[in-house]
């Protein structure tokens, strides 16, 4: 009996563990920020280059974006993360070049997390 107990508590451990993994992106950040991007050719392959732009009422920093390639279903092939420099200006954007995941027939960016700083900081 106690080994059950044993087992089903370390289930009940693992199971929301494995079903929070599979979400990145904080749920709403898109009111926040607004992406816009483009697949370019760069000296060493694919490059998606565009703009992040903050429509929240602070700075943000530490923003990281999430770039996904993305089969010819619309499914997620591949993907790749990468911090932006700097912050990202209250009411204004912020310029990105971030090599593109091998595997995706078309691509897509989105903001993943970042830090709202406080005004006058």
């Amino acid at each position: 009996m106690r080994v059950k107990s044993v087992v089903l508590a370390s289930l009940l451990l693992v199971v929301p563990a494995a079903v929070g993994a599979q979400s990145y992106a904080i749920q709403g950040i898109e009111r926040y920020f607004r992406v816009e991007s483009e697949l370019t050719q760069g000296r060493r392959g694919p490059v998606m280059t565009g703009y992040v732009y903050n429509k929240y009422g602070n700075a943000a920093g530490n923003v990281r974006l999430i770039v996904e390639g993305l089969d010819a279903g619309g499914q997620v092939a591949s993907s790749t993360i990468a911090q932006l420099f700097g912050e990202v200006p209250p009411f204004n954007r912020a310029y990105f070049e971030i090599p593109a995941p091998r595997g995706g027939t078309t691509y897509r960016v989105r903001v993943l997390s970042f830090d709202p700083v406080a005004r006058g900081s």
